[in-house]
């Protein structure tokens, strides 16, 4: 009878990055993405939160490919307030400059 160990007792050697002290977890720059993009839906006229989360978003797809559908959520989301935010803006702007040229004709 030979002596072979049992593969299920031998201990077996822990991933990279996986929980070590120290080092973010697999997944978290996607979950930041994710969490920034939804959060832009509310805060979208900052026009911060949407570029962070398109930031976040970017490096997560070229450092975490397990959590790519979350990145892309992420970025989606924040491309997508940031343009609303911005024809927003635009808009709100030329209604102003707009009133304003009609008082000044009015008044001359």
């Amino acid at each position: 009878m030979t002596n072979s160990p049992n593969p299920a007792s031998t201990p077996q050697p822990y991933a990279a990055g996986a929980g070590s002290y120290g080092e973010p977890a697999p997944r978290m720059l996607s979950i930041a993405s994710l969490v920034l993009g939804i959060a832009s839906v509310f805060l979208g006229l900052t026009f911060l939160v949407p570029i962070a989360g398109i930031v976040t978003g970017v490096m997560a797809r070229k450092r975490e490919p397990e959590g790519r559908t979350m990145a892309l959520w992420g970025i989606w989301l924040s491309i997508a307030m940031l343009v609303l935010g911005i024809l927003l803006w635009v808009t709100v702007g030329g209604i102003i400059l707009a009133t304003f040229g009609l008082a000044a004709t009015a008044g001359a």
